[in-house]
């Protein structure tokens, strides 16, 4: 229990000030823009799943040496950390240390950027995998501290280079069930690449080579992890190109194993993958909305049965998807086919979501949603088909991720509420059931947390979740989560699963 409060007692005495840092919901609310303030006004990553909604026009604007006053300049903190653009910088006035640390000057036309991060987490786990396998039942501390710079040559407006490296460092204490590489990774290379940018018209294109993260579309195949104590990243080739409302790109490249040493990560040959995605954007403000797909052809040894050993799984994915808002409304729509051979069967499974939310004008802003996921099930072990869906590299269904996709049907209202500037709330309560009652259930990893044969019900469990979030300055941010798993009769004996965490992050 004390490691459980521990961030909540150290964030009494952590102001500072600069912007607010984000703790990505994992519970995959709908999206909008988000604006997080700084010192000065600076609009938030359009692809923010944080719904926090903070204070309009606290801060005065950036003005440049010239007197023009940019009221929608490129920074932000951005859930990626690669993807923000500090160049804007060059001009600002009566510069403060944080716009100084974004923009170092170091020769003409050449600059470099600092950044970081330290979160602070308990955690308790009681339940874990709904009691199967060793238990932590007294809670567990986490740290996680990232520092990562690049430097620029060239300006926005030529052909320019970039190298940036994200070093992370990340302990769990006190763990006594399975501690996972999600869980512990000591100072290693989270991200380091090297990139070649070229303007078009009003477009560009970048060719990005070395370790990198990737989130795309709604993050269901491409996620970056933030919720456990380690990042994901992937060691790339990407090809990157924008022009207008039009973006897409290639990749080709591996998955990172991941050690818990330091500077022991290494590229993982064993997992071939390569990639298409493309979007276009649409409309203008509070009716804007976007289409896109991603295409990944990846090639491993992987099993998603408790029957046969992991095989050679040979995949093809196709993502298509559909997200907005309309007025008060919000909503995305995405499926998924996967398509290939798993060792001697053939793979035939899709992945369906759904998502869609109504905000109020009333006190405490509440908004009203409903989610909805079907992920495929084998329903044969015999028939020589594979219909598992198998995610690839997924943003989890909670904070936590206890489950996977894997042969899940859910269906979860939810009610986000913002009772104060700066703090949100978000209450939720889904059923789960298995898709096929043929197949197991299964843990985020691919692990079967209960098999096929072991019921023949469909129904799994109720689970409830309620979490918070506030922002103590612009760059300070804490929160709490918690999510209870009620576990069907028909799957026990076995445990109902709790996980609660309360945090505190500080990004620079």
């Amino acid at each position: 229990m004390i490691a459980f409060m521990a961030p909540l007692v150290l964030a009494s005495g952590a102001a500072s000030a600069a912007p607010a840092p984000q703790e990505q919901a994992q519970e995959q609310e709908p999206r909008q823009p988000v604006p997080i303030p700084a010192p000065l006004p600076i609009p938030q990553d359009k692809a923010s799943a944080d719904t926090t909604q903070l204070p309009q026009g606290a801060w005065a604007p950036i003005v440049t040496w010239d007197g023009r006053v940019l009221q929608e300049p490129d920074p932000a903190f951005h859930p990626i950390n690669h993807e923000e653009n500090y160049a804007s910088f060059r001009d600002v006035r009566d510069a403060n240390l944080w716009t100084k640390l974004k923009y170092i000057p170091i020769a003409p036309d050449v600059y470099g950027t600092l950044g970081g991060e330290l979160r602070l987490r308990g955690e308790l786990r009681p339940g874990e995998r709904f009691g199967a396998g060793p238990q932590d039942d007294d809670g567990n501390f986490q740290i996680r501290a990232r520092l990562w710079g690049d430097v620029h040559i060239g300006r926005q407006d030529s052909a320019s280079l970039r190298a940036f490296v994200d070093i992370e460092h990340a302990t769990t204490s006190g763990l006594e069930s399975v501690e996972a590489t999600i869980d512990e990774g000591r100072a290693d290379f989270n991200q380091a690449f090297l990139e070649a940018r070229v303007p078009i018209g009003s477009g560009e294109i970048k060719a990005r080579v070395g370790r990198q993260e990737v989130g795309l579309g709604g993050y269901t195949v491409f996620d970056m992890r933030e919720g456990a104590n380690t990042r994901r990243s992937l060691d790339l080739v990407r090809v990157i190109g924008k022009a207008g409302r039009i973006d897409g790109g290639f990749m080709i490249g591996h998955p990172v194993t991941e050690r818990k040493g330091s500077f022991d990560d290494a590229t993982n040959t064993d997992y071939d993958l390569w990639g298409l995605n493309a979007g276009y954007g649409f409309g203008k403000g509070a009716h804007s909305g976007r289409v896109e797909a991603i295409y990944v052809a990846t090639d491993a040894l992987r099993g998603f049965d408790s029957v046969d050993p992991a095989a050679r799984d040979e995949r093809r994915t196709l993502s298509l998807r559909l997200a907005g808002i309309d007025g008060r409304w919000n909503y995305s729509l995405e499926g998924i086919r996967q398509w290939g051979t798993n060792g001697p069967r053939d793979i035939d499974a899709y992945y369906l979501t759904a998502q869609g939310s109504y905000s109020f004008k009333a006190p405490w802003k509440p908004q009203l949603g409903l989610r909805f996921d079907l992920g495929s099930g084998d329903k044969d072990p015999n028939d020589g088909k594979l219909g598992t869906y198998g995610p690839l590299f997924p943003r989890p269904l909670t904070y936590n991720g206890d489950l996977g996709p894997h042969n899940l049907t859910i269906l979860q209202p939810s009610l986000g509420l913002a009772p104060a500037q700066g703090l949100s709330l978000n209450l939720s309560m889904a059923g789960l059931w298995r898709t096929s009652v043929h197949d197991a259930v299964y843990s985020l990893g691919g692990a079967v947390i209960r098999s096929g044969d072991s019921s023949d019900a469909r129904y799994f469990a109720t689970r409830y979740s309620v979490s918070g979030r506030y922002a103590l300055n612009p760059f300070t941010t804490i929160g709490f989560y918690t999510n209870y798993s009620d576990l069907a009769d028909a799957f026990k004996p076995g445990r109902d699963l709790f996980y609660g965490a309360t945090y505190v992050t500080f990004r620079f």
